[in-house]
């Protein structure tokens, strides 16, 4: 199993949803090359395992790819066979949990409230991911919950602005899930691979910087 500073070695990760998989895999080879070092692809996309085992034989297993949006437990076995980093849960599935620990994977369970993230960390996630985010204040949410739960290791995700990259990691939070504002979906639909570029050589300077 990676560890969580293995798997997210800048502490941001490129989140892809899109329904043109070629489109996807451009996208994310582009991310990856600009500095956005890992790379999350949901369940939704087509074809997701197979984008997983190519991306990483396309670039020598260099980076970090993980699976999201897992709902069952059977998917953490197809994310192991891929060559997935890491299994990412919208909300709390201590099934999944049960699942990564048995394919020794890194497993992030999602959780908003504190009910639910203290639930995540009894459960066996790795880190909590903390979805969605910015609707329920952003930086100052995180804030507020690093008072009584000191020590969980946080994932934002959730309309994430590149913008607040550096809040984040100064709260001492151990992955950002960017996903419109790396991938935005015009530029997926139109292969616009230079828009994403320039927002992950963006991402990259904030997460240097924060």
């Amino acid at each position: 199993m990676r560890s969580i500073a293995e798997a997210f070695p800048n502490r941001i990760c490129g989140v892809l949803r899109t329904e043109n998989a070629d489109a996807g895999f451009q996208a994310c080879l582009t991310a990856l090359e600009a500095g956005v070092f890992t790379i999350e692809i949901t369940k939704t996309v087509p074809s997701c395992f197979e984008l997983i085992k190519g991306l990483i034989a396309t670039t020598g297993g260099r980076y970090s790819v993980g699976v999201g949006t897992v709902w069952d437990p059977g998917a953490v076995t197809e994310a192991k066979q891929a060559g997935a980093s890491f299994v990412v849960t919208p909300v709390l599935l201590p099934e999944v949990a049960d699942a990564c620990r048995k394919e020794d994977i890194l497993c992030v369970l999602g959780a908003l409230t504190p009910t639910e993230i203290y639930q995540a960390r009894l459960s066996g996630a790795a880190l909590v991911k903390v979805f969605p985010i910015t609707p329920v204040g952003g930086p100052r949410y995180i804030e507020s919950l690093n008072g009584p739960l000191a020590g969980v290791p946080f994932w934002v995700s959730g309309g994430v602005p590149i913008e607040d990259i550096g809040a984040y990691l100064r709260l001492g939070v151990k992955a950002v899930g960017l996903t419109g504002s790396l991938f935005p979906a015009e530029a997926l639909a139109t292969k616009d691979m230079e828009t994403i570029r320039r927002n992950a050589e963006r991402a990259a300077r904030a997460a240097a910087a924060g």
